[in-house]
């Protein structure tokens, strides 16, 4: 698959002045095409390379399996790849740590600035659709159907609403355990910026931190009266899932294939790799980049829980 330049940005990330390249576009639902850096060198260097990765664990999984791909085509290279959340990923790209980083939100304003001071351009990647998914423990809704605006979903975990009696009176009269992603997290990130940000809720004291998203799913599934949230390619059988009310459709939508696909379902983002540079064409790199967008790379997206791009069938 190409790979393509977007060919607009926010109007946020315009007024900073900074631009921000973005690959496979998807402004305004048009995909426009730009020079791929796909090499035909054949210089054998790149056979012995090493490269790093490091940033949101949702992007984890499949950067993992890539990795390792890789390496079983190729006996003579090296990737490495480790976790820390999306801003170590952007911050490891902006100060040169790693060669490639991973994020699953887009860069903050910050993050913009501080590349922009260090005079480093970022390259954003999108490779996977994705959703971040409010899940509950089975012991909130025996039925398993439930569901909030989004407003209602920042009041609980602003700590306005503390007992699932005020949610619904259906629903038992028991304390809410409130489970969150540490700062930093992509997830964490997109899920405050539609439930948080718009009525200025803060996370509440109470809530209980956890470093990623199989740990959230670890406690939320053993720990009865839980809310937390995670990306859709963590979702089981042990948690059940919330559906959110969507002003598109205005009804309740559930985070499925087909709503994330086309984006009724509020809480819908794409997942990135994002680097400083153009991958020098044949680097290791940039072969890496090329892998994740070929048929096997997609595959490997849709086999971790996550959307293939929508240039795939």
């Amino acid at each position: 698959m190409e790979r393509k330049d977007k060919s607009g940005i926010s109007t946020t990330l315009a007024v900073i002045g900074m631009i921000i390249l973005l690959i496979i576009g998807f402004a305004a639902g048009s995909y426009l095409s730009a020079p791929s850096s796909t090499s035909t060198n054949d210089d054998s260097a790149w056979r012995t390379q090493s490269i790093t990765l490091a940033g949101s664990t949702t992007v984890l999984p499949i950067a993992n399996a890539s990795a390792i791909e890789i390496m079983n085509m190729y006996s003579g290279v090296t990737v490495t790849v480790s976790g820390g959340g999306s801003g170590t990923g952007y911050s490891n790209v902006i100060d040169n740590v790693v060669d490639i980083g991973m994020a699953s939100r887009d860069p903050k304003a910050s993050e913009i600035e501080n590349a922009q001071s260090k005079g480093r351009p970022m390259y954003l990647y999108p490779i996977a659709l994705d959703a971040v998914c409010v899940v509950v423990n089975p012991s909130v809704a025996a039925d398993g159907e439930i569901g909030f605006t989004l407003q209602m979903i920042g009041q609980i975990f602003a700590g306005e609403i503390t007992n699932w009696k005020q949610v619904d009176s259906s629903l038992p009269d028991e304390d809410i355990f409130v489970v969150v992603r540490e700062p930093g997290s992509g997830t964490r990130g997109t899920f405050e910026e539609f439930t948080m940000d718009p009525w200025d809720y803060e996370v509440t004291s109470a809530a209980n931190t956890r470093q990623s998203n199989p740990e959230v799913v670890t406690t939320v599934s053993g720990t009865p009266y839980s809310i937390g949230y995670v990306g859709f390619g963590f979702l089981n059988e042990n948690m059940h899932t919330v559906s959110i009310y969507s002003d598109s459709v205005g009804d309740l939508v559930l985070p499925i294939t087909a709503t994330i696909a086309d984006q009724t379902y509020p809480m819908s983002r794409y997942l990135y790799l994002v680097t400083n540079e153009r991958p020098e064409s044949g680097s290791l790199t940039d072969r890496f980049m090329d892998f994740i967008y070929s048929v096997a790379g997609q595959d490997i997206v849709e086999q971790k829980g996550f959307l293939k791009l929508p240039e795939y069938p």
